[in-house]
């Protein structure tokens, strides 16, 4: 009798949780997300290593960029020679014959596993637009900046002291408020999942128009905080060989902010005559600098890169 009561207990308390879990709003568990990447503060400049590694079935290869993103202004700075590169430098043996469509001897692997990733870690996938940070200051840049505030505005209190209180108020009362929305993809929610430990809302997503710009097809969001933890996209990367397959992308929190871990191609990738079984791209060593590294990064026109598309 007692094990009756208390499965019926369990029943009850998982029907509301079921109930709960049900009368969610997939809509609002996505505007979210999208504040919590609106939320986030990433210092002005950063270095890492990106880090791109290849599956085949006789062997795994990974070649390593040395890269830096300026967060004041969304530049990106790559070393277009890998370790890889510079371990293994690049010798022609023999030739190739191509007679039509038919080519003699197997292709060359290419110098760049599937080209340069020009890429950066806090990349929201469309998720948010690009925020710039603000470069550090000195004490006296600051203090510099409050007295020109002052200054321009007539402001003649010091910090400490505030003006009297008005007596009267200029602003029009506010008589209501209204938000229109255009929702660019329809949103289910799918349930719960556990997401490297972070008990998560599963979504699914589905874009009502422009499907190669709106690519996002399902997330995990934190229930807690509202952070993102993993999503998959039916595409990646504005050309090359990511953009034909969907991919997996993980985060990371680092210090309390929000950073792209990896992304993994979910189906094989072909490049330049090969096949890859799996292309995961990772961030690693990353760091924030007092300094940005380089110079914004030009490739020649004969390399492929991987670059992301601007957020829509």
């Amino acid at each position: 009798m007692r094990v009756a009561v208390a499965l019926a207990a369990l029943a009850a308390i998982l029907g509301i949780a079921r109930g709960a879990s049900a009368s969610l709003d997939p809509y609002a568990l996505f505007d979210r997300a999208q504040n919590f990447w609106l939320g986030q503060n990433y210092p002005a400049y950063l270095a890492y290593d990106v880090a791109v590694r290849v599956e085949t079935d006789k062997s795994e290869r990974v070649e390593r960029y040395r890269s830096g993103f300026d967060a004041t202004s969304g530049s990106i700075w790559v070393d277009p020679v890998s370790d890889y590169e510079q371990e293994h430098p690049h010798i022609v043996h023999g030739m190739n014959i191509v007679l039509l469509t038919w080519q003699v001897a197997k292709p060359e692997a290419p110098v760049d596993f599937v080209g340069v990733p020009i890429l950066a870690p806090t990349y929201s996938f469309g998720m948010a637009p690009f925020v710039p940070a603000r470069p550090p200051a000195s004490q006296d840049d600051a203090a510099a900046l409050v007295s020109a505030v002052r200054r321009a505005f007539d402001d003649p209190y010091p910090k400490g002291r505030t003006p009297p209180p008005s007596t009267h108020s200029s602003r029009l009362p506010l008589i209501a408020h209204a938000v229109a929305t255009r929702h660019i993809y329809r949103i289910d929610l799918l349930g719960d999942d556990s997401i490297d430990g972070h008990l998560c809302y599963h979504l699914a997503l589905h874009p009502l128009r422009d499907p190669g710009r709106y690519r996002l097809r399902q997330l995990w969001i934190d229930e807690r905080t509202g952070a993102t933890w993993r999503l998959q996209e039916a595409l990646n990367f504005v050309d090359g060989p990511g953009t034909t397959v969907p991919w997996t992308v993980s985060f990371a929190d680092r210090d309390g902010v929000q950073y792209i871990s990896d992304e993994r191609s979910d189906a094989a990738v072909r490049y330049r005559g090969l096949q890859y079984g799996r292309v995961t791209v990772s961030f690693e060593n990353l760091h924030a600098v007092s300094v940005p590294r380089g110079n914004p990064v030009y490739i020649p026109p004969s390399r492929d890169t991987l670059r992301e598309p601007p957020s829509p």
